[in-house]
């Protein structure tokens, strides 16, 4: 039985069945006013303003907006945080100076540092970034610093062996060996760039797909409000089935691959 099972929880169908378990249930729990509807629309309601946001421009000209966001303040925190986590691992003096600041700042919610951007940025988009780039800068540091510094001494003396010069080292066996770390706080601060970028756009923004929860849900539309969250769920949801993948095919030599 346990055999025969295995392969239809593995399979997109299986995957799939909770989540559809989940709206069967919120379906009834609907239709038969056990919840409010007022409140918490059916998925019928909220399907429906779906599909009423996807044949409009306003529900893809924001989520277009929230990308760019996104993306820019996870690009710009990954590259920072990258050679800040190398900094880290190979030089004690900058690792001094620095641990502090990322210990301190590590376990601080990043939202909470909105309003502070707002006085300085104002309201747009440089304040979403900033928020967005804080937020993914540090689990990139703290992993790549992790993976640079775990890299077994044998691999540095069988480069060594082999002629590899200094300068080169970095390259050709503490960043490789560092790689699965790496990729594993990208995909931290991937969801960091989506909840960031949501959070702050409610908050200091006139635009993108927080700001337009925020409106429906301010103006009592929660089927619209549903429908903008379920809008970019997926989004997220595809953007780390995406990582995944380039994960997969990047590390192919690694062990950690096989579990992708």
């Amino acid at each position: 039985m346990r055999a025969d099972r295995a392969p239809l929880l593995s399979s997109p169908v299986g995957r799939a069945l909770p989540l559809v378990l989940i709206g069967l249930l919120w379906q009834a729990a609907s239709s038969f006013a056990l919840i409010d509807p007022a409140f918490l629309p059916s998925p019928v309601r909220v399907g429906t303003a779906i599909y009423d946001l996807l044949s409009g421009r306003e529900i893809r000209d924001n989520l277009f907006i929230t990308l760019w966001r996104a993306g820019l303040g996870l690009a710009l925190g990954s590259i920072a945080g990258i050679w800040l986590g190398l900094m880290m691992a190979r030089s004690p003096v900058f690792r001094a100076y620095a641990t502090p600041i990322v210990g301190g700042t590590y376990s601080l919610p990043k939202s909470a540092l909105i309003p502070l951007f707002i006085l300085w940025f104002g309201i747009g988009t440089t304040t979403s970034v900033c928020a967005i780039f804080l937020a993914c800068l540090l689990p990139m540091v703290v992993n790549t610093a992790q993976g640079v510094a775990s890299t077994p001494h044998v691999l540095v003396w069988g480069a060594e062996a082999f002629g590899t010069r200094p300068r080169a080292m970095l390259w050709r066996v503490y960043l490789p060996h560092a790689l699965p770390d790496i990729f594993a706080g990208l995909r931290v601060a991937l969801g960091f760039s989506f909840v960031l970028a949501i959070s702050s756009e409610m908050i200091a923004s006139t635009n993108g797909i927080g700001k337009l929860i925020f409106m429906y849900g301010e103006n009592g539309a929660y089927d619209y409000m549903f429908a903008a969250i379920a809008c970019i769920v997926v989004v997220a949801f595809v953007a780390d089935r995406l990582l995944l993948m380039l994960t997969g095919k990047s590390l192919r030599w690694h062990e950690s691959a096989r579990g992708q």
